[in-house]
């Protein structure tokens, strides 16, 4: 009688959580199916953006959409978010598109930069992530559709706010930069014997840390001390919101980073999320104040509060989309657009290619009409209706992984592609010994050292 009591229970509790789970998705899965729309195409050739109509009347007059993706190298997102920059540049009135790369590099170095098709080419190829712009998918993009803008009375400008500045620009120049910024305001710090010698060197190893985690956390505690009396020292002589403040907190937040991984052999992403959402928000209220700006990034860097996922272990975790949009007085001026996908293959270049999770039983994408390849659904308007009585739902819009979660409150949207595909190099933008050095040691890495070093600079 206990055996049979205790399997009627099991029965009836498996029971009442699966009529409990089927019940939590089921106003917004009835809600994603009534709402979707479809997209016709992801050609960034294509003229024709009525299909795009329902995306721009959800955002409305935001003055800032965030574009993500899955991973850094889905070729099919990176034709869909060309095509959506077209759309919100040509349609929309968004005149800024700022990249999850260098922010002294794509400010500074970007402004100084002749605006014709060549030295523009170079100057993006070397100076915003190679998983963007060594990538087939990006070509439209970088090499035809920005370009081609500076001939316009319209053109698209260029920004990024990634604190990692070691690209190209930065490389050759971060160090010369800020020398010359030290000296001009004339820091106590630049008349000390080992400014030369010791403490400029130290600042242009970063660069190098960056590649090459250090054994030496000596020298990453060391070279925190410097940039933390020079941030004071400079903090007496100019606003906190200078450009050059800006550039220095963004060293000093990378340097943390390294020293938590050298220290523990453990990556964070906190301090570059938490420091990319204010040099956003720094682009936002001052460079771009009266611009209307399109970010490109990643769907984990711009999601919204992690504190909407179901599992605990996301809640300390910063994002900056969340580090930018709490920042707002009015969070509704920022739309955000995650992107995911049904099935395929997916894999950044330079990294191993591999099979992409299938979607959970019920989860988003099992709700999207099997005839769609493209897809749209726009949360808003649930989230108005909705206040809350949210619910949590599967989706794969965090690195193709299945995971549970408000997404209604992660994203204003989601972007549905059936099919996923990885990227394939664009050989032809590099010279014979970088394509040589890619089959040899086909990383990002290898990519990325060749940009550096090429013998043209910007």
């Amino acid at each position: 009688m206990k055996v049979r009591f205790l399997y009627r229970s099991i029965l009836f509790l498996f029971f009442v959580l699966f009529t409990i789970s089927g019940f939590a998705q089921k106003v917004i899965k009835k809600y994603v199916q009534n709402s979707v729309v479809q997209i016709v195409n992801i050609d960034p050739d294509s003229t024709n953006f009525a299909d795009l109509e329902p995306i721009g009347k959800a955002i409305g007059d935001a003055k800032m959409v965030m574009l993500g993706e899955q991973d850094h190298g889905d070729a099919p997102t990176f034709l869909a978010k060309t095509r959506l920059v077209k759309y919100l540049h040509e349609k929309k009135g968004f005149t800024v598109l700022a990249f999850e790369s260098d922010f002294l590099g794509l400010n500074y170095g970007w402004d100084k930069v002749p605006k014709n098709g060549p030295a523009i080419d170079t100057f993006l190829k070397r100076n915003i992530f190679p998983i963007w712009t060594a990538c087939d998918a990006c070509n439209a993009l970088f090499y035809k559709y920005i370009p081609g803008t500076w001939s316009t009375a319209d053109p698209l400008l260029i920004t990024g706010f990634d604190n990692q500045q070691y690209l190209n620009y930065s490389f050759h120049h971060l160090q010369a930069d800020l020398d010359s910024v030290f000296k001009s305001h004339n820091l106590a710090i630049s008349k000390q014997p080992e400014y030369t010698s010791a403490i400029l060197p130290m600042i242009d190893s970063i660069k190098k840390w960056c590649y090459h985690i250090p054994t030496d956390t000596i020298a990453v505690h060391t070279c925190l001390g410097y940039l933390g009396t020079l941030k004071d020292q400079l903090a007496l002589k100019m606003d906190s919101n200078n450009f050059w403040m800006v550039v220095v907190n963004n060293e000093i937040a990378l340097v943390q980073s390294i020293k938590i991984t050298a220290s523990t052999s453990r990556i964070t992403t906190n301090e570059r999320d938490i420091r990319m959402g204010k040099n956003l928000a720094w682009l936002n209220d001052y460079k771009f104040k009266d611009r209307k700006i399109i970010v490109w990034a990643a769907d984990a860097h711009v999601v919204k509060s992690l504190k909407n996922m179901k599992e605990p272990f996301f809640y300390k975790t910063a994002t900056m989309g969340d580090t930018f949009v709490s920042g707002l007085s009015d969070p509704g001026k920022v739309y955000t657009i995650g992107f995911t996908s049904y099935r395929g293959t997916a894999g950044r270049l330079g990294f191993k290619q591999f099979k992409v999770y299938p979607p959970r039983n019920n989860g988003f994408e099992t709700w999207i009409d099997k005839k769609y390849s493209y897809a749209f659904v726009d949360f808003d308007a649930y989230n108005k209706t909705a206040a809350g009585d949210d619910e949590y739902f599967f989706t794969k819009a965090q690195g193709h992984f299945n995971y549970e979660g408000k997404w209604n409150r992660l994203f204003n949207g989601l972007f549905f592609i059936r099919d996923m595909y990885p990227c394939e190099p664009n050989k032809a933008l590099f010279s014979h010994a970088a394509v040589d050095s890619l089959k040899v040691n086909p990383s990002l890495k290898t990519i990325t050292n060749t940009l550096n070093n090429e013998t043209v600079r910007p």
